[in-house]
Order: C-alpha cells, then sequence, then structure tokens
C-alpha cells in the first residue's frame, strides 16, 4: 500500500504497488522499488536509488542520490528498543526516542546487512553482504562483517 502522504519523483517505479508498505515519506526522481519493502515517515531518499526486496526503513534514515540497498538489509532507528516500560506499561511513541543514519551518495548496501542507528555511510562506500554496521564508515570503504570492519578504501572505477 502506498499512502497519499508519500512524493513520488518522476520516472520513478514500485513494481508492485500491493506488496509494499509506504507511507509519509518522499522519493526522488527514477528510483526503483522492489516488493514487500516497508518505507516509514519522514524518511528521505534521493534520486537513482534502488531499494531491492524485503527492505526496511523506519523514521530516521536519509537515503542520498545513486544508493543501491540489496535484498533484506534492515535498518535500525532506536538504540534501546524495548515493548515495554520499566513498570511494565506498554511503550507508546513518546517512550521512543529516534536516533538518526545516513547514507552518502553512491554507496552499495550488500543483502541481508543491518545498519544500526546513527552512523554516517560515506559517500561510495561498499557495505558487504550480511555486514552488522554499528559505526560510522568513511567514504569509499569497503567493509564487512560483524561488526564490520574495513577491508580496504577503495574508489570507484570512472
Amino acid at each position: 500500500m502506498i499512502k497519499d502522504d508519500v512524493k513520488i519523483g518522476e520516472g520513478t517505479k514500485i513494481f508492485h504497488p500491493d506488496t509494499v508498505n509506504i507511507y509519509g515519506c518522499e522519493i526522488g526522481d527514477n528510483c526503483k522499488i522492489g516488493t514487500f519493502v516497508e518505507i516509514r515517515k519522514d524518511v528521505k531518499i534521493g534520486h537513482n536509488v534502488k531499494i531491492q526486496t524485503f527492505v526496511f526503513i523506519p523514521e530516521g534514515v536519509t537515503i542520498e542520490d545513486g544508493v543501491m540497498v540489496g535484498p533484506h538489509v534492515c535498518f535500525v532507528n532506536d538504540k534501546y528498543p524495548r515493548a515495554i516500560n520499566p513498570d511494565g506499561s506498554l511503550k507508546g511513541p513518546e517512550d521512543w526516542q529516534i536516533t538518526e543514519t545516513v547514507v552518502r551518495r553512491g554507496v552499495g548496501i550488500g543483502g541481508n546487512a543491518t545498519i544500526m542507528c546513527g552512523v554516517e555511510i560515506g559517500e561510495f562506500a561498499m557495505i558487504g553482504a550480511g555486514a552488522v554496521v554499528t559505526k560510522d564508515v568513511p567514504a569509499y570503504a569497503v567493509v564487512a562483517g560483524n561488526p564490520a570492519k574495513i577491508i580496504k578504501i577503495q574508489r570507484p572505477k570512472q
């Protein structure tokens, strides 16, 4: 379902609109969004972004132009997630603290990666499949593992 409050740029393709959950966000021009994707309110997605199947993007995430988000990537937006308060009451919206995450231009994120909140992934960085990103990733870095560690710095070929 795509809610009426979503701003979708020209040329963007959402391949199976009946299988996504997209609301309150902005999606740039010429993006491609696969099936079973959830993009929540206040998310900002740049132009020419590819988001593959089963990706979860919660509040507090900004994705700049030209980013590739592989299948099953999960972004996290709360450093201390809990269902209940210490008194046993169910947490409400006022009990959550969203921590922002920024993915800079040209980043590639491999399938099944988890991006913890509060990080910035620098331009043209590459996140390996299955990596768990727990801290900032510098521009052009290739990271992998749990937690993700820098393997090398590699500028993309022109």
